[in-house]
């Protein structure tokens, strides 16, 4: 399974996770998927692929970023990083590179976990699933979004969560864009 760390950034400012692998003594090669970046760490192994001639990220040196991005105009996606390989211990570079970047993660105010029963201030501002995935870390665009009462959904949110949540919104006074 996949080791995942959620994240809040301002969509606009998106940059900080990137530039922190970028810092890396050995950054990784970057591929620009529809979501966010597919990175490589070429020093650590190989790519696997599947019978398609896709990536299989289970078997391959390789980390995900989902950026943030708005949805509706007004809701701001949450951002998420995943260690792909599975189990992780098969590339010691990568396991390094996770360490580190945990360490790093967590040197951030932590926005929410679902995991604690500890008060949950910003709560009120995670709709949709963006509550659900796991400790989220709030990056300082995203804290300072988040004391302004910006609302985070989940990457993964389908129409189908998103009206409900815009419909919830308009209770608030705030109005989705189609």
């Amino acid at each position: 399974m996949p080791a995942s760390f959620w994240f809040l950034e301002d969509p606009r400012e998106v940059g900080g996770v990137l530039q922190w692998f970028r810092a890396l003594p050995q950054p990784p090669e970057e591929t620009l998927t529809a979501t966010g970046y597919v990175l490589y760490f070429r020093q650590a192994g190989p790519l696997a692929l599947n019978n398609d001639d896709s990536i299989d990220g289970s078997r391959s040196p390789v980390v995900t970023v989902i950026v943030p991005s708005v949805r509706r105009g007004v809701m701001w996606t949450t951002g998420s990083v995943h260690f792909l390989p599975t189990p992780v211990s098969r590339f010691p570079d990568i396991v390094k590179v996770k360490k580190l970047f945990t360490r790093w993660i967590e040197g951030h105010p932590l926005a929410y976990d679902p995991h604690t029963s500890a008060e949950k201030p910003f709560a009120y501002y995670l709709e949709g699933s963006a509550a659900n995935r796991g400790p989220l870390y709030g990056l300082p665009s995203g804290m300072t979004a988040l004391s302004r009462g910006q609302v985070f959904v989940d990457d993964l949110d389908n129409d189908f969560v998103l009206d409900r949540v815009c419909r919830t919104l308009r209770l608030r006074g705030i109005e989705c864009e189609r």
